[in-house]
């Protein structure tokens, strides 16, 4: 059998590896408490889905590439109300099946195979499709190690490297860790990709995922050379509708409204009818912020109570735990598995052993389940098996 030879270099996507592990347990009839993959369980708002259901036509016809009108307006009321940015909703926005599929296509539209700047840099650990996109678009994968306080700075990487690169990937805040990028980091960054005439595509999908402070956007620093990338997955527990936008450059957001034609990953219109009212409800997010303070407030006292240490974390409804001193994050992430809490080991999310010694948690069992977890968790610290 011939097939694509980049398929043969990808790994196991982390998803895939984790649903196979914890099938195993499962099948032994262990509770499980799946921490493993963010997918929010908490109820899609009502009045979104009585809008996708009202939505449904008599006849089904094709949608197009840019949505309707009001669902632009819509966006670009959002953005003027959270980022106090102004967008053209005919030139600047355009509605995406979500945010994963801008990562995988939009390499596909930024690189020249015969170019020598066909360098994309992302960071690492991160979002796969950034590496993955990359390598079916014949780009040059460069995944920007992140450690300390995982937050990417772009500026600090050498000119030789920059001069050879066509797109930039930041994620703000960031998947796995949680880390988020201020104001002036988000300045700097932009400013350096002007000055190498590289394209910077900023990953908000956890946008409005955040405890206490909102992060910033890069919308608020500029759309030149820019593209914002949000979703409504997170932000509204729309995961299985696939529903996003991306805003900023007219002139880029042109290029991907043409390119979009091809691939036929258009969202509904069914879809972009919730979508519309969901970019236009601030409540909602709130409501759902509440319920995640309310969660990772029982386990940061937990974690504090057996020493358990958090990197960055500041946003999204991850924790980034390191290790306990001695044990790798698979053993450490096998030994909870057994117990039937599920984590997901850091080097899911990297590259040559980026993730190292740390395990993510992603807030996604309801808060009573949440307290269960804790009491199966602490038995497993108490034990200590990684010690015998």
């Amino acid at each position: 059998m011939r097939i694509n030879p980049v398929l043969n270099q990808l790994s196991t996507y982390p998803t895939v590896a984790l649903d196979k592990k914890k099938a195993a347990v499962r099948a032994r009839g262990i509770e499980l408490f799946d921490f493993g993959t963010g997918d929010p369980i908490e109820p899609t708002p009502a009045f979104i889905t009585e809008a996708i259901h009202n939505a449904i036509p008599l006849i089904s016809q094709y949608p197009t590439v840019a949505g309707s009108l009001e669902l632009r307006e819509s966006i670009a009321g959002y953005c003027q109300r959270r980022f106090g940015c102004a967008l053209d909703p005919a030139t600047q926005i355009l509605p995406t099946s979500g945010s994963k599929e801008v990562c995988f296509h939009l390499p596909l539209v930024v690189i020249d195979r015969q170019a020598s700047d066909r360098t994309v840099i992302f960071p690492d650990p991160g979002y796969p499709p950034y590496q993955r996109g990359t390598l079916f678009a014949g780009g040059t994968p460069y995944p920007q190690v992140l450690t300390g306080d995982y937050k990417q700075r772009i500026w600090e990487l050498p000119k030789e490297l920059l001069a050879q690169t066509r797109l930039v990937w930041i994620n703000s805040p960031h998947n796995p860790s949680g880390a988020v990028l201020n104001r002036e980091d988000l300045r700097r960054t932009w400013e350096t990709c002007r000055e190498h005439d590289i394209l910077l595509a900023s990953d908000e999908c956890y946008m409005d995922v955040y405890d206490l402070e909102p992060p910033p956007s890069i919308l608020e620093v500029a759309t030149e050379g820019v593209i914002a990338v949000h979703s409504l997955s997170k932000r509204s527990g729309m995961t299985g509708y696939r529903s996003g936008f991306v805003a900023g450059d007219p002139e880029w957001i042109q290029v991907f409204r043409s390119f979009r034609v091809n691939p036929g990953v258009v969202p509904q219109d069914t879809i972009n009818a919730g979508a519309t009212v969901a970019w236009q409800d601030d409540e909602h997010p709130e409501r759902r912020r509440e319920t995640l303070r309310a969660k990772k407030e029982l386990f940061r006292s937990f974690f504090e109570e057996v020493g358990l240490k958090t990197a960055a974390s500041e946003a999204t409804f991850y924790f980034w735990i390191r290790t306990p001193d001695g044990v790798d994050e698979h053993t450490y992430a096998d030994h909870l598995m057994e117990a039937g809490i599920v984590v997901s080991p850091g080097t899911y999310f990297g590259l040559d052993g980026a993730g190292e010694g740390f395990v993510r948690i992603a807030m996604v069992p309801e808060l009573a389940n949440c307290a269960r977890a804790i009491e199966v968790w602490r038995g497993v610290h108490q034990q200590a098996p990684w010690k015998a």
